[in-house]
């Protein structure tokens, strides 16, 4: 029996981008699901997810329809691109990281403080 060989898709490997990573973080700032954002773009929610997940390469005409259907200009999508400006991504992941070591006594002055905002 001769064995099949299976062709090798970009989807079978995962590449995470900062490109990729910036447009989950401007997805998600505007509180839009991968359903809604696939809807606004003309494309199916899987389509977002392997974007975001590294498993399809992004090119110039789907960034640019992301980012008008996520309202953001391509100045600002270069602008989060720098590894200066820090992702709320990675403020949000880090301030968890401080949460899970803190007693019982220090986590609830923290609820405190975070429901005064």
């Amino acid at each position: 029996m001769k064995k099949i060989k299976k062709k090798k898709r970009r989807s079978d490997t995962k590449i995470i981008t900062r490109e990729a990573t910036v447009l989950k973080v401007m997805r998600e700032s505007r509180k839009l699901s991968m359903r809604r954002a696939a809807v606004l773009v003309g494309v199916s929610d899987t389509f977002i997810n392997h974007l975001e997940h590294g498993r399809l390469d992004l090119n110039p005409e789907i960034i640019h329809k992301l980012l008008i259907a996520y309202g953001y200009s391509y100045e600002e999508f270069i602008k989060f691109q720098d590894p200066r400006n820090e992702l709320p991504e990675a403020i949000r992941h880090e301030c968890l990281e401080i949460i899970r070591r803190l007693s019982l006594d220090k986590l609830k002055t923290v609820k405190t403080i975070l429901q005064s905002f």
